[in-house]
């Protein structure tokens, strides 16, 4: 799989870049990306002046992070052991194409966790409708998560692990942003 993740990277560097400058988020806040692979948003996020950890499972993907992107701190942590994280230790949670990836209940759970994590925002990338043939054919190799994912409501996902939806737009023909906040 790691013969693919260049020419994904070359698709989503310029869509996270373009989409955190639209944002602006303010870059005094710290910047934790779940399941980071590559470290692609992780830098996106480093290169906006957030300081900025990215964490994932993945020795392999993790080591091509840390040779490309040596302003970001790379941990290798499972998500299942997000509960380790202190409550509100950063500014932002931010997670890119993750959820289409994991079942219904599983996406609660790292939902939930990111917004206890976070002090001002839960930032997530991924696909907000369905893509060409070619984006298919990665969601078919990945596994069969990406239709329920698609048929579920990001309004309400986020609604259950106590987040609500400040901002959302596309990032591409398949690709979409949402910017939530906790529930007043």
């Amino acid at each position: 799989m790691l013969v693919i993740y260049p020419f994904i990277e070359r698709s989503l560097i310029p869509a996270y870049r373009t989409a955190l400058e639209k944002l602006d988020l303010d870059s005094g806040l710290s910047a934790l990306d779940l399941a980071t692979g590559t470290g692609i948003l992780a830098a996106a996020f480093a290169e906006r002046g957030h300081p900025t950890t990215g964490i994932d499972f993945a020795a392999s993907l993790l080591n091509r992070a840390r040779k490309k992107f040596p302003s970001v701190t790379f941990r290798e942590m499972d998500l299942v052991e997000l509960d380790g994280i202190p409550d509100r230790s950063f500014g932002i949670v931010s997670m890119g194409y993750f959820l289409h990836g994991v079942d219904a209940v599983f996406r609660k759970e790292v939902l939930t966790e990111a917004a206890r994590i976070a002090t001002d925002y839960v930032v997530v990338f991924d696909y907000g409708r369905r893509g060409n043939f070619l984006m298919r054919f990665i969601e078919w190799v990945e596994g069969p998560h990406y239709p329920g994912y698609l048929a579920a409501s990001r309004d309400a996902e986020f609604r259950d692990a106590g987040l609500e939806i400040v901002v959302d737009f596309p990032t591409s023909g398949f690709g979409q942003v949402w910017v939530c906040r906790h529930i007043k």
